[in-house]
């Protein structure tokens, strides 16, 4: 991809959990984290590819017909998926909406004029936009110019990342960010590499970097899963490396859910926490009361 054209899988409207006020949050594809809990598995690759709801399929045949490289079949191994490019023609003929490709070549200016729809509300709600992923750095010339146009059109711009990305490239990007969402998932890197497929210390050196500058805001996202990263070490450790970093505003708390497990039937994958269970309120309390004793500005996502 250009500068100027990025892969997009999704873009928001009228969101309010991805910064201040009601903002638009465009969603990129390509991330460098594997998270075994990761409720956006379509966000992983960063070429397009197919969703098939099986519930919907009427066995029409259309797919097959359509497919230019015989990646579509019938049976149980309904997509061989090592056969498809991504190409989409099969979603285009599917009647029932079985198949769904999932990201599309956007420009620059494209993704504007989605923006600019909701710029009214901005102006009365205080929001903005928000770039989220999949991980935005994994498209650095089209984030970076994206944010610039965003910036010279007046709008509050936010940056959703798991900070996973040379800092060179962060840092050029961070140029017109207002805000910056920053993913911290574990402290330890052993487990983090465990459950994420890649160390934290990068993660850790690039916050530290952002920390000292002075021009953009930061608030952490720490994902909440019962069982894996929920110990009091890890919420101590955290407590420790965020309370040594006064401009962080706040940390914001990511309860689980598993809302994303039928995506991966969808995708051809196994989903590995099946087992897992959202935190129940008593778990946040005591997580709140760990890093608020650090001094931290701690919020949980939908309850402020």
């Amino acid at each position: 991809m250009t500068g100027d054209q990025g892969i997009v899988f999704d873009i928001k409207h009228f969101a309010v959990h991805d910064g201040p006020g009601i903002r638009t949050t465009v969603f990129l594809k390509g991330c460098p984290l594997r998270c075994v809990w990761c409720h956006s598995p379509e966000s992983q690759s960063p070429r397009p590819e197919l969703l098939f709801h099986v519930d919907s399929c009427i066995g029409c045949g259309a797919c097959i017909e359509a497919c230019p490289t015989f990646a579509q079949a019938t049976g149980p191994k309904k997509i061989r998926r090592e056969l498809c490019t991504g190409c989409g023609r099969c979603a285009e003929v599917c009647y029932a909406e079985a198949l769904q490709l999932i990201g599309k070549k956007m420009t620059v200016d494209e993704v504007l004029r989605e923006v600019e729809r909701d710029r009214a509300i901005y102006k009365t709600s205080g929001g903005g936009v928000t770039l989220s992923g999949g991980e935005p750095t994994q498209q650095p010339d089209f984030t970076a110019e994206l944010f610039r146009r965003l910036k010279e059109g007046g709008y509050h711009t936010a940056l959703d990342t798991c900070g996973h990305a040379d800092w060179r490239v962060l840092k050029s990007i961070l140029t017109d960010v207002d805000l910056i969402l920053y993913d911290i998932k574990h402290t330890d890197p052993v487990a983090h590499k465990t459950l994420t497929g890649v160390g934290n210390e990068l993660i850790i050196s690039n916050l530290a970097k952002i920390a000292e500058r002075q021009s953009n805001r930061i608030v952490i996202r720490f994902p909440v899963i019962p069982g894996y990263n929920d110990s009091p070490a890890n919420l101590s450790a955290m407590a420790t490396l965020l309370g040594g970093m006064s401009r962080i505003e706040a940390v914001e708390l990511l309860p689980y859910h598993n809302l994303g497990a039928p995506k991966y039937r969808s995708l051809g994958r196994p989903y590995s926490l099946k087992e897992a269970e959202p935190p129940t309120e008593e778990e946040l309390a005591s997580i709140r009361e760990t890093l608020e004793a650090a001094g931290l500005r701690v919020i949980v996502e939908g309850k402020g």
